[in-house]
């Protein structure tokens, strides 16, 4: 039986993902050992370092990290995040600020990134954050801590999926994209998405 170290670094209260997590949980933990760990209203860094310090002293197989404002989680979708077999691996969701870009994205250099909107299956990524981001045990080995750093830029400090990613990079490790389910983000569903778009752009 794989097991799963669930953690969540919470920050609001989002009843849509507070059900959604209920449910999920509910739903895999006959197939899977499952531990949890939420912690709230810390420095998104150092709650991120917590949780992986308690998952790395433990004997649990992967890491599953939950973004506190997304919902529709399935046991498919961890099924298919495990059946990548890889270091790091992310299901699709979008951004929920205008436009709304899938939050899977590619390097198309100078630091720039784009979103890969027509991905199929699985998709070799450069950068996907953590909305529900599943990470191998092995993984951690190939950095150094803190796991989780902030990313300066322009006087301000940015989420640490940017730095964690870069550094996996340089040892030859990129996160794959799981295009085969959406993760919902607050309002913005695969079904809503394209007239969010069209809304925001030309009535917003």
């Amino acid at each position: 039986m794989k097991s799963i170290y669930i953690g969540v670094c919470k920050t609001r209260s989002d009843k849509r993902f507070e059900e959604s997590f209920r449910n999920f949980t509910d739903s895999i933990c006959r197939k899977y050992s499952v531990c949890q760990m939420v912690i709230k209203d810390v420095f998104l860094p150092d709650a991120q370092n917590l949780i992986t310090d308690s998952f790395l002293a433990s004997d649990y197989d992967y890491l599953l990290l939950l973004d506190d404002d997304q919902w529709g989680h399935t046991a498919e979708m961890l099924e298919c995040l495990i059946n990548a077999n890889t270091f790091v691996a992310t299901i699709k969701t979008y951004s929920r600020h205008y436009p709304y870009g899938c939050s899977l994205l590619k390097s198309i250099g100078n630091n720039l990134v784009v979103p890969i909107e027509n991905g199929e299956g699985y998709v070799e990524c450069d950068l996907t954050g953590f909305p529900m981001t599943l990470i191998s045990r092995d993984t951690f080995e190939y950095l150094e801590q803190p796991y989780f750093r902030p990313y300066q830029e322009a006087g301000r400090s940015w989420n640490s999926d940017v730095d964690f990613f870069s550094r996996l990079k340089e040892r030859g490790i990129k996160p794959i994209g799981c295009f085969q389910h959406v993760l919902n983000h607050a309002d913005i569903t695969e079904k809503n998405v394209k007239q969010k778009r069209y809304d925001d752009r030309f009535n917003g």
